[in-house]
């Protein structure tokens, strides 16, 4: 029997790792699209909690105005990505000549005159195909709006009779308050994670664009978006960001100084943010093991490319609440967590098994 147990999980993980692999053009779009759902259902709670809206604003309205502005949010970020990267490829003759400038100027002020010749340096970067992979990246996610919003569009409309659905799965009602609890918890977290990250993310972004607009480096907005993306990524993220507007720098200025301006004020919000502001909005409320945290970004990085660094940690958080409640696989969740506590995700994710609260949806 456990010959046979090992078997049944190593053909159904290597199923599930296929499934990954070659569904990944319609899995990312949806998981994206579950992020986003979170997001407007967090809006709409934020926008509720004030008094006015709450006692004027009927529920159904505040989440229509919720999710127009999130809508109106991609719409900006996919035209903003596709003109940007049609600008970078407009002004590539003038960063090559620029780069040029900058090495011969190194080249005499240190006197290297054993260093060849700037022409044959320069002979093994294509920077075309360089940008040109670049612009095709972020116009392939800039492509997905569209089927982000659908998938969306039918999480709401989904919403609304899930729960029947649940109870109709369900009958027994300690099954049924079982799942309930283990859906509240997963929302609670994952709530809790999104809406500080995009809070920080969002001051890391509005700070940098500050540097960067002071300095006069081209597309700031475009490079401040980005940096907002990448501090989802964990760990690698913040460097990444930092030596994106950092390498721009270096392409548009004859100069090392605004390479360097960025690079310090840049990485001063970063590690300011990171390391201050971050840890005390978020606590330890993920409980995430810093090792499987590597683990779990290079294991996403790998089947999913960028798109699977930014959800790592959700999914990561997701596996570890529904492992924690069942004494087959609670190992596995101990071993994910940071201090082997895995009955909570901090104190507001305290919910018992038996909770009466039906509302299923995040917030």
């Amino acid at each position: 029997m456990r010959i046979l147990n090992a078997a049944a999980w190593m053909v159904a993980t290597a199923l599930v790792v296929v499934l990954l692999v070659y569904g990944k053009s319609l899995l990312i779009p949806f998981v994206i699209a579950l992020v986003v759902w979170y997001v407007i259902v967090g809006l709409n709670n934020w926008i509720g909690s004030f008094p006015f809206m709450r006692k004027y604003c009927p529920g159904w309205l505040s989440a229509t105005l919720s999710m127009l502005i999130i809508v109106l949010f991609l719409v900006f970020v996919g035209e903003m990505i596709a003109n940007n990267a049609q600008s970078m490829a407009n002004t590539l003759p003038t960063y090559e000549q620029n780069v040029r400038h900058l090495m011969e100027n190194v080249q005499q002020s240190f006197g290297l005159e054993q260093v060849p010749n700037v022409s044959s340096l320069l002979e093994g970067f294509d920077f075309t195909n360089i940008i040109s992979s670049f612009i095709n990246t972020f116009s392939g996610i800039a492509g997905n709006i569209f089927l982000i919003l659908i998938y969306v569009l039918f999480l709401f409309l989904e919403q609304v009779s899930f729960p029947l659905k649940l109870q109709a799965i369900f009958t027994d009602q300690e099954d049924y308050g079982r799942v309930q609890g283990i859906l509240l918890r997963i929302n609670k977290a994952i709530s809790s994670y999104i809406s500080v990250k995009t809070a920080v993310s969002i001051l890391t972004a509005v700070a940098s664009y500050i540097v960067m607009a002071i300095i006069g480096l081209d597309f700031a907005a475009f490079w401040a978006f980005l940096i907002f993306l990448l501090n989802f990524i964990p760990s690698i993220g913040s460097l990444v960001a930092t030596a994106f507007p950092s390498l721009m720098a270096i392409l548009q200025f004859e100069t090392l100084t605004p390479f360097f301006i960025i690079l310090v004020g840049v990485g001063a919000i970063q590690l300011i943010v990171g390391n201050v502001v971050e840890p005390r909005m978020m606590g330890s409320s993920l409980n995430i093991s810093s090792l499987v945290m590597i683990l779990s970004l290079s294991l996403w990085g790998t089947l999913w490319g960028v798109s699977g660094m930014v959800l790592c940690v959700p999914i990561t958080v997701i596996m570890m609440i529904i492992f924690a409640q069942f004494e087959s696989t609670k190992t596995i969740a101990i071993l994910l967590s940071a201090n082997g506590q895995v009955a909570q995700f901090g104190p507001e994710a305290i919910v018992p098994v038996e909770a009466e609260s039906a509302d299923l949806q995040p917030g």
